[in-house]
């Protein structure tokens, strides 16, 4: 019975899939994805780290920007920006550190941030390789850099 229900629910998410126009196949796809990931670091850690706080450290990685910036960059208000940092900042994973002038404050990886992240891409490696395995991603990942014209 439950083998069923599985099959026609993945019956059912094929239908839907196929009625989609591009941008919300793009969308789903990109959902899933997220979600996918966010499921299995939360399985394999315990740290939990929210979609949102993964993009805001990937552009703090390597990096060390403003406040400003991150909230310009990921196109948040500042005041999201701070929530966001501020519960990275209480997971032990970033830091807040002075920048070049006195109002200007810097985020920066701590170590455990960057273990965290390393470990993240890792992760994203492992999935993108079984992505492989059903599609062509360097063509895919082509398509997305080329030029669409718009």
């Amino acid at each position: 019975m439950f083998e069923y229900i599985i099959d026609e629910n993945v019956k059912q998410g094929m239908v839907e899939m196929e009625q989609l126009d591009l941008f919300d196949l793009i969308s789903e796809r990109h959902g899933t994805i997220r979600r996918m990931l966010e499921e299995k670091w939360n399985e394999m850690s315990d740290i939990s780290i929210s979609n949102s706080e993964w993009y805001i450290m990937s552009k703090v990685n390597k990096n060390q920007p403003t406040i400003s910036m991150v909230a310009k960059n990921v196109q948040i208000s500042r005041q999201a920006a701070h929530k966001f940092i501020k519960k990275l900042e209480s997971k032990g994973l970033v830091e807040v550190v002075p920048g070049s002038n006195n109002r200007d404050k810097c985020i920066q990886l701590t170590n455990l941030g960057q273990i965290c992240v390393d470990k993240y891409i890792v992760l994203k490696r492992t999935i993108e390789s079984k992505i492989s395995e059903k599609i062509d991603i360097e063509q895919l990942k082509t398509i997305l850099k080329s030029d669409w014209g718009i």
